[in-house]
């Protein structure tokens, strides 16, 4: 799956650009026209729950103050796999060549939506307000209303959402294209589905290198890293090592200490025969690191 086209509205410098992807794409122009920006809206795309926060400062000066402050970054994504439409479920059917998922900040309300496969009336349960119980009788009128729908019983929030998209999964000839609000795109909820499938790496052109000094995960030179270089067989082949050599320090601490410890855990053992019955006790070695001897010996 890669980005097809990518519309951004409002976003800092940019009020409303429409850019289509290739395989390898370039941004050419005069400093401040918003080559930058571009990559800083999909950076917050797909990661703006992580680091990337919006505010007041990041609309378009032609819509700032106006009131319907909003902000739009619309990404559409085409070569899906049938792993990537596995993951997006419902938003990738089979016969969609493309998808599309967007993400909009209006007055400080951070909402994420795609366009999907849906049975009408469903939607209009998910929409409904008032929380799990106004979803739950709106679900339950549709249920008695329209017998023929062969909905189950759901007694919680979570089991109407299950039951509608069972549904929709074994119905598929009665869906129709709507517009759905998901915040499990970006793993809000652990699912994260557009996390596994593509992740985003935005390198700044005055990136420190004291901000990224420590090999963590959430800096970008890591998770490029991470992906261009496959460390699956050095781990393999370090840990066989580091097992082997923790077997080894176990052989040799068992040799030097093993006979003393035993003559201590014997009489131990008789002292403590002398105050209750059914008792024994074993003072073992424990290895530590690679080059220590055991700070003290357990048992």
């Amino acid at each position: 799956m890669k980005i097809k086209r990518v519309r951004i509205e409002n976003f800092c410098c940019l009020h409303k650009v429409d850019i289509a992807f290739d395989e390898i794409t370039s941004f050419i122009g005069p400093t401040g026209v918003g080559k930058s920006t571009v990559l800083r809206a999909l950076d917050w795309f797909f990661n703006g729950e992580k680091s990337v926060a919006l505010s007041t400062d990041d609309i378009h000066s032609a819509v700032a103050g106006a009131g319907g402050e909003r902000i739009s970054v619309e990404v559409e994504f085409d070569g899906l796999t049938d792993f990537d439409r596995e993951a997006l479920g419902r938003y990738a059917p089979d016969d969609a060549a493309t998808v599309s998922i967007w993400r909009t900040w209006d007055n400080g309300e951070d909402k994420i939506t795609g366009k999907a496969l849906a049975y009408a009336p469903f939607d209009e349960i998910r929409s409904v307000l008032g929380g799990a119980m106004a979803k739950r009788k709106a679900y339950n009128e549709l249920r008695e209303s329209t017998p023929s729908l062969g909905l189950p019983p759901a007694g919680s929030e979570k089991a109407v959402n299950e039951a509608m998209l069972a549904w929709e999964r074994a119905h598929r000839d009665q869906l129709t294209e709507a517009e759905v609000e998901d915040t499990h795109f970006f793993g809000f909820a652990g699912q994260s589905k557009l996390a596994q499938l593509i992740d985003f790496v935005f390198v700044s052109a005055d990136l420190r290198a004291y901000e990224e000094a420590d090999d963590q995960k959430a800096s970008a030179i890591a998770r490029i890293l991470d992906h261009a270089v496959d460390r699956t067989e050095a781990d393999a082949q370090l840990g066989e090592i580091e097992e082997n050599a923790q077997l080894a320090r176990q052989a040799v601490h068992d040799d030097v200490y093993g006979p003393a410890l035993k003559d201590i855990s014997d009489a131990l053992s008789v002292e403590v025969a002398k105050l209750t019955t059914g008792r024994q006790v074993i003072v073992t070695p424990r290895p530590y690191g690679r080059r220590g001897r055991p700070r003290r010996h357990s048992g």
